[in-house]
């Protein structure tokens, strides 16, 4: 065969498997978490086992190796080929030193925990969810020992999500971070205004209706285009891909509670503007997707913070709000804008605040650390939680469904992806500085509708590129610097400081 065979054949073979990933993580799991009935789990996890087996057959075919074999480092690649078949090593060494069986049932295992879990936290049952908690911590620990590591098993698993990261660099931020957010919660605390009533409270309860419509409203004006999207209701806000072209968005909905609502709906819009400006001529290729989980973490956690909490976002749409919920017009702009850049220990993570944010990721990334490496048992699990709590937030949780049972991420295999959190909150501030650098300031920008001038900065600059590049890469591109710790503590002291009238 020639070079442009042995290319044509492997390309086809990577949008089989494409078409299989896909629909199996977009539409069969959207309809999971959002439309199927109960009773339909049990079948449908074979369903997903099944078709996982599908891409992990692909992925060994005989000719798929060969040719990836033969096209690396071929002079006649482009960049976009090279790119390729990087992406295709990386992920298929960490699929093929897997055991096929063993793979089937972890895929089977996940799809049926999440249930477990979703049940065991709506009832406070740790007891329930802890057998299952077991069997994926031990998979875990057995995929570290299959993908290999030099000296932290947990390596193996950050790994996989993170190309490049490794415990020596997150405790390196850590150590930066966490003295800083301790001290500054602690001095903020011990302000007069800390104690502030939530004046979203004082609104009246709102339709589910209601809430889709502004949802809908914020996201079309940032850039969100609904010909190519959509948002639906489920148990856990997410985002799922079908293409650059098919973006569903998840959101949780809560009658009492708008303001999760909005920010829910920010962070996950901004992660589908990401998906939606991705090149379309890299369909096909493997590299139509984020360039990893940190980086569409980071642009999610930069349209929820940056973008979100800014006063000139609430500037620009109190009136559209007001508009839409009369009772809205009680409450004034810059009321608004301090009520939700307010700093409180909270137990819920998803709802945290900015400043207490990191340190409910660092308490997991602690905890999980230690779980793959064998000191905590997963049934002294929910202690280790409750006294972090306490040392960190000087919180402590009531039961588990406020506390360890919270979080899908484990019921969901995401075991090693907590550190993307915390490289996705610095690359936040990192890109909103380099914006800034730019376009000039983001506070004036979304005081005055400007949105398409930050997707314009943003799709030029990371978003196009899908996968095209590692995302040190991309990072180091945008903001002409590595990713570091600096421009996220500064944004946080700037606001807090401010806000506060305390010096941080």
């Amino acid at each position: 065969m020639t070079y442009e065979e042995k290319l044509s054949e492997l390309k086809e073979l990577i949008s089989k498997i494409e078409y299989l990933k896909y629909t199996m993580n977009s539409l069969i799991y959207w309809d999971k978490i959002t439309y199927m009935p109960p009773e339909g789990i049990a079948y449908r996890s074979k369903v997903m086992a099944y078709m996982a087996d599908l891409q992990y057959q692909l992925m060994s075919q005989p000719s798929f190796s060969e040719n990836v074999a033969y096209l690396t480092d071929h002079e006649k690649n482009d960049d976009i080929t090279n790119a390729m078949l990087r992406r295709i090593r990386r992920n298929s060494e960490y699929v093929s030193k897997i055991p096929e069986q063993e793979y089937r049932q972890y895929t089977e295992l996940i799809a049926l925990a999440e249930q477990v879990w979703e049940q065991a936290r709506r009832e406070n049952d740790f007891a329930a969810f802890l057998p299952d908690l077991e069997k994926i911590f031990a998979t875990f620990r057995q995929f570290a020992e299959y993908w290999g590591y030099e000296a932290d098993p947990y390596d193996a698993l950050l790994g996989y999500y993170e190309e490049g990261l490794c415990t020596t660099q997150v405790d390196a931020f850590i150590a930066e971070l966490k003295p800083f957010l301790i001290q500054s919660i602690a001095r903020i605390q011990a302000c007069p205004q800390a104690q502030q009533e939530d004046c979203f409270s004082q609104l009246p309860q709102l339709a589910k209706s209601q809430q889709q419509k502004l949802w809908e409203i914020i996201l079309s004006r940032l850039g969100f285009r609904f010909a190519a999207g959509r948002i639906d209701i489920g148990a856990h806000p997410t985002i799922l891909a079908n293409s650059p072209n098919d973006v569903r968005i998840v959101n949780s909905y809560d009658p009492a509670d708008l303001k999760s609502g909005i920010f829910n709906v920010l962070h996950c819009g901004g992660k589908g503007i990401y998906q939606q400006s991705i090149s379309p001529r890299l369909l096909g290729t493997s590299l139509a997707e984020v360039a990893s989980f940190a980086l569409e973490e980071g642009v999610g956690r930069f349209y929820e913070h940056v973008i979100g909490r800014s006063e000139g976002f609430w500037n620009y749409f109190y009136p559209q709000i007001a508009a839409l919920i009369p009772a809205f017009a009680e409450l004034s702009p810059h009321q608004i804008y301090c009520q939700v850049n307010t700093a409180q220990p909270s137990f819920c993570r998803i709802e945290a605040d900015e400043l207490t944010d990191l340190l409910h990721i660092i308490i997991r990334y602690e905890l999980e650390r230690e779980l793959i490496g064998g000191q905590l048992a997963p049934r002294d699990l929910p202690d280790a939680w409750n006294q972090k709590y306490q040392d960190y937030l000087n919180i402590r949780p009531q039961n588990h469904s406020q506390g360890v049972l919270q979080d899908i991420h484990w019921a969901a295999g995401y075991v090693g992806y907590f550190p993307s959190y915390i490289a996705a909150a610095l690359s936040s501030a990192q890109i909103g500085a380099a914006i800034e650098s730019s376009c000039g300031s983001i506070e004036k920008l979304t005081g005055r509708g400007q949105f398409q001038v930050i997707k314009d900065w943003l799709t030029e600059h990371l978003f196009c590129f899908g996968a095209l590049y590692p995302t040190p890469q991309l990072i180091h591109q945008a903001t002409k610097e590595p990713l570091n710790s600096k421009y996220y503590t500064d944004y946080l002291r700037k606001k807090y400081s401010a806000r506060y009238s305390i010096k941080l």
